[in-house]
């Protein structure tokens, strides 16, 4: 674009800005010349026919009652699965304090939490330095999203299914280990785990997980 071409495209801007400012503040004008708003033509959002102000606003605010509904309907099935998770963590909770080897203690976290979040993996991945960073920020979302070098580090722990479609690593804080463990879950829904999801049951699982593998391990350590 030729400096001339830009310098009026930019005065245009400043012209069209000027305009609508004034008609923000002065809202009677449409009250004038209420004709108007029929006569103005616009071009249609999803196609070349021309409809009027009103026709425009109708369709903006349809496609913004769809947009709430979506969110609404999103709410309540978020809203009644984390009820279900919840019901669902006091079961695994009671199972992993009845547990009493490390072998049960590795079933309950496994079994259960694959229950629990309906996923087709749960995985408790040995202590690794490299886990660190997801004992604070856990690795959450769809596979095809995340980062590919956290995807390879993991790679290098267990074979990555082509079928997981969102996974969660978090770091598990172990007091009987100098380094974090991880606890993987994965599954084949690609929305199972977002990178918007909240944190807080994850990090709970994780404290839970970690106190009961420290206990085990204590209890196994401990002279007869």
């Amino acid at each position: 674009m030729s400096t001339s071409n830009s310098a009026i495209d930019s005065k245009q801007a400043e012209q069209e800005a000027l305009v609508a400012d004034w008609l923000r503040a002065t809202p009677e004008f449409f009250e004038r010349y209420a004709d108007l708003l029929n006569e103005i033509r616009l071009k249609h959002p999803h196609g070349g026919s021309a409809i009027s102000l009103q026709e425009r606003q109708m369709s903006i605010l349809r496609a913004q009652n769809q947009e709430i509904n979506r969110r609404l309907g999103e709410m309540l099935h978020f809203g009644s699965r984390n009820d279900k998770t919840q019901k669902g963590l006091v079961v695994w909770l009671l199972l992993l304090m009845r547990a009493s080897t490390q072998l049960e203690v590795e079933t309950a976290i496994t079994t259960g939490l694959a229950e629990v979040f309906e996923v087709d993996a749960a995985l408790v991945l040995p202590p690794q330095p490299f886990f660190a960073p997801w004992l604070e920020k856990p690795l959450c979302g769809s596979a095809k999203e995340l980062p590919a070098a956290s995807i390879d580090l993991l790679a290098t722990q267990i074979t990555i299914d082509d079928q997981w479609q969102s996974l969660v690593a978090i770091g598990l804080p172990l007091i009987s280990q100098p380094v974090p463990a991880v606890l993987l879950l994965a599954s084949k829904d690609a929305t199972r785990f977002t990178a918007d999801m909240g944190a807080f049951y994850l990090r709970q699982i994780a404290e839970l997980t970690a106190a009961a593998l420290d206990r085990v391990c204590a209890y196994e350590a401990s002279p007869t």
